[in-house]
């Protein structure tokens, strides 16, 4: 379902605009030197995003041929592992980061690839989920008709309660693809209507992120300055008043 998605005009839109998402909301995140699990990888469509970021990503999948298809998008950039989203082969708080995609299909299934993910994680987790709650998926039922997506959704105040119920770090809340699905399509006049919004629930495509620890400001890297390159400070001086001082000092001199 996920490759016959991505493969679409519609999945590519949705696609472009949940990379954005994601990038975004994982802005606040120090990543120098800093280890990030992604779960539920799939084809591995964001391994190259998030390690271009700078992260040091791994990824797990528990479909084999997901997963073979993650290792070849990922290259070298990230390891990917077989690993089941409730039951991960790692220590607790092996990774300063975790991005879960929810793929469960229900609430007792999420709460657990939830609490496994905060299992590992020792700074933060995001979680991605496409949200039944959403403008799209409202319209969608309004005309009789099923929301096909890649993945299981689940209603945005679900999740937001689960996490709401851990009572540990503090959330925020993104969220893409506004518009009616008949305007996920570059071609589409209303398309942008799908980036407003953001800070509300009301996107198909959502994401809740937990900080587990205060999050120190993000400075950009320093700048690297060859020497020689900046002159030496010099008097600021006025257009046509060069020679101010050289009259100044004669008139002193003369009384």
């Amino acid at each position: 379902m996920e490759k016959q998605w991505s493969s679409e005009p519609t999945g590519r839109f949705a696609l472009s605009l949940q990379m954005r998402l994601l990038q975004q909301s994982l802005a606040a995140w120090p990543r120098r030197g800093a280890s990030l699990l992604e779960i539920n990888c799939g084809e591995g469509l964001f391994l190259p995003l998030l390690w271009e970021c700078g992260f040091d990503v791994t990824g797990t999948e528990r479909t084999p041929c997901l997963r073979a298809q993650a290792a070849i998008n990922a290259a070298a950039k990230a390891e990917v592992e077989a690993a089941a989203d409730d039951h991960l082969p790692f220590e607790d708080n092996e990774f300063d980061w975790v991005v879960l995609h929810v793929t469960a299909a229900d609430g007792d299934a999420l709460a657990a690839s939830v609490r496994e993910a905060l299992r590992v994680a020792a700074r933060g987790l995001a979680v991605t989920f496409w949200n039944t709650a959403s403008l799209p998926g409202f319209c969608r039922r309004l005309s009789g008709r099923k929301a096909v997506w890649p993945a299981p959704g689940h209603s945005w105040w679900r999740v937001w309660r689960l996490f709401r119920g851990f009572r540990t770090g503090r959330l925020t809340s993104l969220s893409t693809l506004a518009g009616p699905m008949r305007t996920w399509n570059r071609q589409c006049a209303a398309a942008p209507c799908n980036t407003w919004l953001r800070g509300l629930p009301l996107g198909a495509w959502s994401i809740i992120r937990l900080d587990l620890a205060p999050l120190r400001p993000v400075t950009p890297l320093p700048l690297r300055l060859g020497r020689g390159r900046l002159r030496r400070p010099e008097p600021a001086l006025e257009c046509g008043q060069k020679n101010l001082a050289s009259p100044l000092n004669k008139r002193r001199k003369s009384s």
